[in-house]
């Protein structure tokens, strides 16, 4: 198990909040869900930090001294494809700049100013998704002639696990997911948001875009697939009938060893 996806026995988060008083209500809010938070105020000492201990999740401040959020996260990545990023950015951020901060590997936005409850529950939700949860069984799909492997977030050629052929963030592979358990079915644009982003919004929807983007090009490694767009209504995973669709699961007991 490598660097990538070993798993904390209690989440570590990583915090680069250069405004002192809200870094540490942030702090202490997230420790009292029961996660361990380090906060660090600004982007320099967070990178330092970043590369002294494995981090489960980040949520990075875009304005920051030395080293700002997006110049952060793009050393995150060059380290590291799968820690979920969020940036911690202000209301008044333009759309263009957030965009940027998807194309460098971000996974979401939390808008300022935030309510609390909606920080943890956000974290919470990501979490879950990119940490083993102890009653979920599927880990990834048989499409066709390849592998989609949820955990090690790869997609590796149907008969091997080593040799893998394209790589996803936590975002990509809850999305890819979402349309791999419902072949043929319409998903409506606004189901999507409310499921996977938790809210249906302007800037969510912009950024799901960005990321539908990448997974197209997961999907059209099976040339058979065809994610299609229906004009104001949703999107549709079209499967062909004698297309092989199998879900990869593990026993319960097993997952510790994964």
């Amino acid at each position: 198990m490598n660097m990538q996806t070993q798993v904390n026995k209690t989440p570590r988060i990583l915090l680069a909040e250069d405004d002192k008083v809200l870094g540490e209500i942030v702090k202490k809010n997230l420790e009292s869900a029961g996660y361990q938070v380090e906060h660090c105020m600004d982007g320099e000492d967070a990178w330092e930090e970043f590369q002294r201990k494995r981090y489960d999740m980040l949520l990075l401040d875009i304005m920051m001294p030395r080293k700002n959020g997006f110049q952060l996260a793009q050393d995150v990545r060059s380290k590291n494809t799968l820690v979920p990023i969020f940036f911690l950015s202000a209301e008044k951020t333009m759309d263009a700049d957030r965009l940027d901060g998807f194309r460098l590997g971000a996974d979401g936005y939390i808008v300022k100013p935030f309510s609390l409850l909606e920080l943890q529950r956000r974290v919470k939700a990501f979490l879950k998704w990119t940490r083993p949860p102890k009653n979920e069984l599927l880990i990834g799909h048989v499409v066709g002639d390849h592998t989609f492997n949820y955990r090690k977030m790869k997609v590796y050629p149907r008969d091997s696990q080593t040799a893998y052929v394209a790589t996803f963030s936590p975002t990509e592979a809850k999305l890819l997911r979402y349309f791999f358990n419902r072949p043929n079915v319409i998903i409506k644009k606004d189901e999507l948001l409310m499921k996977l982003w938790g809210r249906d919004d302007v800037t969510s929807s912009r950024s799901m875009d960005v990321f539908i983007g990448k997974i197209r090009k997961q999907i059209k490694l099976e040339p058979r697939l065809n994610l299609e767009t229906i004009f104001n209504v949703g999107m549709r995973l079209n499967v062909p009938k004698d297309l092989t669709l199998q879900k990869i699961t593990i026993p319960i007991t097993n997952q510790a060893k994964q």
